[in-house]
């Protein structure tokens, strides 16, 4: 099995990058009164793939000096998704705790108003209950750091192939040199 290091320093500076951009996205749409919009999910599960694209174009270029492989590649977008759902997780539970206290209340009223048309005044009054019940702080941190690592991983594995063919190429020249 072949070992991939790993610059860790920068790497973890390029995934608090890359956390710090996804949160300040998350700011504005919330700020900006749009956060629980459909399409706001939408673009930020789409900058999920900017994210990892440029850090593994910045990691490549200033670490690897160019020497960019697939399991490189898929190894750094791993790490920039995983560090991406921390610094949001950790927003998410220090901006609830302690600045927007309605946050949780407002999710759970946005989502009983899609999920709610059409229902008799029994089912919504149901639905609200439900919501309420299942719609916890612990329940959204472990449902988005599961939902950008999953994302990321797929993102990885999908961005990484751009450097496929020049890992195949390395190869080649290594057993035809031998």
């Amino acid at each position: 099995m072949t070992a991939y290091q790993l610059r860790w320093a920068p790497l973890v500076k390029v995934g608090l990058t890359a956390g710090l951009a996804n949160v300040t996205v998350g700011v504005v749409l919330y700020l900006s009164g749009v956060y629980f919009q459909p399409w706001a999910l939408l673009l930020m599960t789409l900058l999920l793939p900017l994210y990892i694209a440029a850090g593994n174009w910045w990691y490549g270029k200033h670490v690897l000096r160019g020497e960019t492989t697939y399991p490189r590649a898929l190894l750094v977008g791993i790490v920039i998704s995983v560090m991406t759902g921390l610094i949001y997780v950790a927003y998410n539970v220090i901006s609830i705790t302690f600045v927007y206290g309605h946050f949780l209340e407002d999710m759970i009223q946005a989502e009983y108003v899609r999920a709610s048309a059409g229902m008799g005044a029994p089912g919504a009054a149901h639905l609200l209950d439900t919501l309420r019940a299942e719609v916890t702080l612990g329940s959204l941190v472990v449902g988005n750091l599961m939902a950008v690592c999953r994302l990321g991983t797929g993102f990885s594995v999908l961005i990484a192939l751009g450097f496929l063919k020049r890992w195949r190429r390395a190869g080649r020249v290594v057993g035809e040199a031998v």
